[in-house]
């Protein structure tokens, strides 16, 4: 039996896989090494903490943003030992658990656009190709951080259309003040600014959120995709709430790159899931 969970900075999902069987366990906030302490992670984890009376775990694969520092993982590694009764824990990231859900045993490019942003390339067994990954602060362009920002950027700077500020307005009556005391001086300021992104969902139509999402996908392939070695020989693969809810703009724009996106999933965690059922070796 195998308790896997996937993090980003949002919410951490996890699941029980057997051979033949899987069970989604109870969803937890999102976590982030960099900016959590152990024991602040320790008790985000706490409420999944009943599979050890319910399971004997062969083995718990941790999938997580942030996880590829040798001092992040090992905040990880001892939270996890800390809650859990299994001697084999894996950490890794977030984008690998995106590579094994979305090609498993096939080379494939990938991208990950939810909170944050990341991409990279897969032989179908590991990563051999990957751009720095630089954070909601230097980097995450495409991501709901970085989407968020600019439209908070352009609300409280006036830059934002009339009748589509007007309806920001509206839905976060928000303050100059009240954004820089979130942003500067309370904890998780890139789960706040990202909570702004679905308004461009919500509010697609409007030209000015098309724009908006284009333009920070537009990046996104500039910084990421287009730097890749041969990048136009490989299957396109994206997943992510960001890239999910704005499919047809993100296909688009790969479109203009002269490239194909072949599959959008919202979430890994089901595909991980069927990975690690054809591979029980793993255990």
């Amino acid at each position: 039996m195998i308790l896997i969970a996937e993090s980003g900075s949002t919410k951490t999902q996890w699941c029980i896989v057997d051979q033949n069987n899987t069970e989604d366990l109870h969803n937890t906030p999102g976590i982030n090494p960099y900016i959590l302490s152990i024991s602040e992670i320790e008790t985000i984890m706490r409420p999944v903490s009943v599979v050890n009376q319910q399971y004997k775990l062969d083995a718990i694969y941790y999938f997580g943003a942030g996880c590829s520092s040798v001092n992040n993982i090992e905040k990880i590694e001892l939270a996890l030992s800390h809650i859990f009764n299994c001697k084999s824990i894996n950490v890794d990231t977030d984008l690998k658990a995106a590579c094994m859900a979305l090609a498993g045993d096939k080379k494939g490019m990938i991208g990950l656009l939810g909170t944050g942003s990341n991409s990279c390339i897969w032989d179908g067994s590991q990563i051999i190709h990957q751009r720095p990954s630089l954070g909601y602060v230097l980097g995450d362009d495409g991501g709901g951080v970085s989407i968020g920002k600019q439209l908070v950027t352009d609300y409280l700077t006036m830059q934002m259309p009339e009748h589509i500020s007007k309806k920001f307005g509206n839905s976060f009556n928000i303050s100059a003040k009240q954004v820089l005391e979130r942003v500067y001086q309370s904890p998780m300021p890139n789960r706040f600014l990202a909570g702004f992104a679905p308004f461009t969902e919500e509010n697609v139509a409007d030209q000015y959120c098309r724009n908006t999402v284009a333009q920070q996908f537009k990046k996104f392939f500039i910084k990421n995709i287009t730097l890749y070695p041969d990048a136009d020989k490989y299957e396109l693969l994206f997943c992510g709430s960001i890239a999910y809810s704005h499919a047809d703009i993100l296909k688009e724009m790969a479109h203009s790159f002269g490239l194909i996106v072949s599959n959008i999933e919202k979430e890994p965690i089901k595909g991980l899931a069927k990975y690690f059922q054809k591979h029980p070796e793993l255990k």
